[in-house]
């Protein structure tokens, strides 16, 4: 899988911009564990600004499961949308941002499903809008590039990443992804997997 990520010159556009359209339309399309519910249909949008990277996400998921309320808790078992990055291709680590309807996030920086650093950061950097109504959520989250040049020595031309839509919890647990994961259970953790982000 390939995404282009359109360059913009406004600093993390609003999430009513028009400059929103301009940006490519993916969509989390693999479903590959037919034991399971099938991902709801879940989209989303990338800019590349001056200072950072805008992601904008949305999901026609129904009855959303929204329980977490703790930053770096199991928001994976509420309805969830998630984005892992891997800015440097030259280096083994990877971001993974997960998100609930209410904007809580789990973020680490690890190699793999088993290592993984909690990184414990104001949430404010990310400047997260989540809205959730009945029947669909759309989130907006931030990634300057000050954080990425935190933990990264170079923010790649060409950079890794996939793009996740999950609810382990919920009453239609489901399991979608963006670039396809060729294993026989679930594990988004598998940055072979990772499809390539092209930075315009």
């Amino acid at each position: 899988m390939r995404y282009t990520v359109v360059k913009t010159n406004v600093i993390d556009p609003d999430i009513t911009s028009a400059e929103w359209q301009r940006a490519e339309l993916g969509e989390i399309a693999a479903n590959r564990w037919g034991e399971y519910a099938p991902a709801p249909r879940t989209t989303f949008r990338m800019l590349r600004g001056p200072e950072g990277i805008s992601v904008m996400m949305h999901t026609e998921e129904k009855d959303l499961k929204c329980e977490c309320d703790v930053e770096n808790g199991n928001v994976f078992m509420d309805s969830c949308m998630e984005f892992f990055f891997k800015p440097d291709v030259n280096d083994l680590r990877y971001f993974n941002f997960e998100f609930n309807p209410a904007g809580i996030l789990s973020l680490g920086i690890r190699t793999g499903r088993k290592n993984k650093e909690k990184i414990d950061i104001d949430r404010e950097v990310f400047r997260i809008v989540s809205v959730a109504n009945e029947g669909d959520w759309t989130l907006k989250f931030y990634i300057p590039d000050d954080f990425l040049m935190t933990y990264f020595s170079e923010i790649s031309p060409v950079c890794k990443g996939n793009f996740y839509k999950c609810g382990d919890g919920t009453d239609h647990v489901h399991y979608g992804a963006w670039s396809e994961i060729e294993t026989a259970t679930p594990n988004f953790h598998l940055p072979d997997f990772f499809g390539t982000i092209v930075m315009e």
